[in-house]
């Protein structure tokens, strides 16, 4: 079994397979060794794509619908059937397979090493990788991760026009809400880039002064104040780094599902065996 879009994990079957020829053959025919043969394969990939499935809900945070439709596998063909018959065991496969969507950001989790994810590769923005502090999304935009852990839809979009200074005139007010811009803050003592949401400003009972035009100060209001402090929506940096923790699961879920193969094809020569005997009592009963 393989996957493809760069996750490439196999598991040799057909030894297993082979072990089984000469008990079919000499019992039902090569015809239904081919068959048995085919149905274990299938069989095999068949189970572990659900194995592959419930590993991801074991590693995977955030496993959506999405991710879990993206383990796939295809039967095998005909013409590897036929090569069985002709004694060519190696023609005779199925696949396990990442759908292409689904790989570009689940790759980072194979491997036999630690990936380096760049901008632009896959997720919310092209120059930097965004990565979310919820607390502080919630807290000052009201935003919380949909159900699955991601940002809603158009979040990221109004967070830029605001930045921008292009969001909707019904949003322009800054008075009582937080506002957003994107620059440079100091974090651990280093530089970095970020969006950040600004706080509203509220009166002090302190009044504020100016000089007076004859003389004397003239009061012009009273002092506004922070209600908090800056805080951090998201943090944009250069690269990021994964740990490959798919790559082991997903080969214990093909191992699992290839062990099946002496219960498979046990059942298959039964079920044909079976299947003779009742033929050949319905002959001699006809006679």
């Amino acid at each position: 079994m393989s996957t493809r879009f760069r996750v490439s994990i196999a598991a040799d079957v057909m030894p297993q397979i082979e072990a089984w020829r000469d008990r079919y053959v000499s019992s039902v025919g090569i015809a239904k060794y081919r068959r048995a043969a085919g149905w274990a394969v299938d069989e095999v990939a068949k189970h572990a794509v659900v194995g592959i499935r419930q590993q991801f809900d074991k590693h995977l945070r955030r496993n959506t619908p999405w991710t879990q439709s993206a383990i796939k596998y295809q039967r095998s063909s005909a013409g590897g059937l036929n090569a069985i018959e002709q004694g060519k065991a190696d023609g005779l496969f199925s696949a396990v397979y990442v759908m292409p969507k689904q790989s570009t950001y689940l790759k980072f989790l194979f491997g036999l090493q630690d990936n380096t994810r760049l901008p632009g590769d896959v997720g919310l923005a092209q120059r930097h990788i965004l990565i979310p502090w919820w607390q502080n999304i919630t807290l000052t935009q009201g935003v919380t991760p949909t159900r699955y852990g991601g940002v809603p839809t158009g979040f990221l979009a109004r967070l830029a026009r605001e930045a921008q200074g292009t969001k909707a005139p019904k949003r322009s007010g800054t008075q009582n809400r937080w506002g957003v811009y994107f620059g440079e803050i100091t974090l651990h003592g280093q530089r970095r880039l970020a969006y950040v949401a600004r706080p509203p400003r509220v009166a002090t009972s302190e009044s504020m002064y100016v000089p007076g035009r004859e003389g004397g100060m003239r009061r012009i209001g009273r002092r506004m104040r922070d209600i908090d402090h800056p805080r951090v929506l998201f943090l944009a940096v250069d690269r990021a780094t994964y740990r490959p923790i798919l790559e082991k699961p997903w080969q214990e879920a093909c191992e699992a599902a290839a062990a099946r193969i002496p219960q498979i094809m046990a059942e298959q020569l039964a079920d044909n065996l079976a299947h003779a005997a009742r033929k050949a009592a319905g002959r001699r009963m006809a006679a």
